[in-house]
């Protein structure tokens, strides 16, 4: 895998788990600042860490073991809906909002736009060489 594209899926991890890790532990500060302890912040890392895992595994998969990466990359592609699908639904919701005539939320609308492209340029990322190996076969 070439180093750029490991470039573009480490900072997607940085982004989405940075989020996932962030907006979790202001969401628990302000619910119980009272009971907001080191556990909570290392919750929400490992929180983050994992939501983020479909994009940095493949980026520090060895290129040397090539049907590992292969398999890092497919695997990592499939699971990486789940993030697109999280960080989409907030899009989704600030829409509907929006026209419903209830006000969106300006910042969330485009935390989400920017967060769902990131993950679909990063599957586009994952997915490239199986793309274009598809495409050199049609012609």
């Amino acid at each position: 895998m070439p180093a750029s594209s490991r470039i573009v899926l480490l900072f997607g991890a940085i982004l989405g788990g940075g989020f996932v890790a962030f907006l979790g532990g202001s969401f628990s500060r302000a619910v119980e600042p009272e009971s907001y302890s080191t556990g909570t912040s290392a919750f929400w890392f490992l929180a983050g860490i994992v939501v983020a895992a479909p994009l940095w595994v493949p980026a520090v998969c060895p290129s040397r073991y090539p049907v590992a990466l292969k398999a890092c990359r497919r695997v990592g592609a499939a699971a990486l809906w789940l993030p697109t699908w999280l960080f989409g639904s907030i899009v989704v919701h600030n829409i509907s909002r929006a026209v419903s005539g209830l006000g969106a939320t300006p910042s969330a609308l485009i935390q989400g736009t920017v967060l769902t492209s990131v993950c679909l340029v990063c599957l586009v990322v994952l997915l490239w060489p199986e793309i274009r190996t598809c495409s050199k076969r049609a012609t």
